[in-house]
């Protein structure tokens, strides 16, 4: 389990080297959920390559959305964890 990948690059390169076993998840909260929990867009920081580089080019295998309702996301973290699971 790789926690954080920043660049397209990084996703290529773990697709290279471990092909069909590499399973990308994206985890999305609306502007408005970030806020919520204290987030203050900064520019160039949250515009950089590092912070939004990956918000395109990339064919996620999960997205899993995390807007602060819990039964939800633990769904989603379940599906996530069933499927993986069956791929051991």
């Amino acid at each position: 389990v790789v926690s954080d990948t920043r660049r397209l690059s990084d996703v290529e390169w773990f697709r290279n080297v471990y092909g069909d076993v590499v399973q990308t998840v994206r985890v999305l909260a609306t502007e408005e959920t970030r806020k919520r929990r204290n987030w203050v867009f900064i520019a160039g920081v949250d515009d950089a390559e590092s912070e939004c580089g990956l918000d395109q080019g990339v064919a996620f295998d999960w997205v899993i959305t995390n807007d602060g309702d819990e039964l939800s996301l633990d769904e989603q973290l379940e599906t996530l964890l069933r499927s993986l699971r069956g791929r051991l």
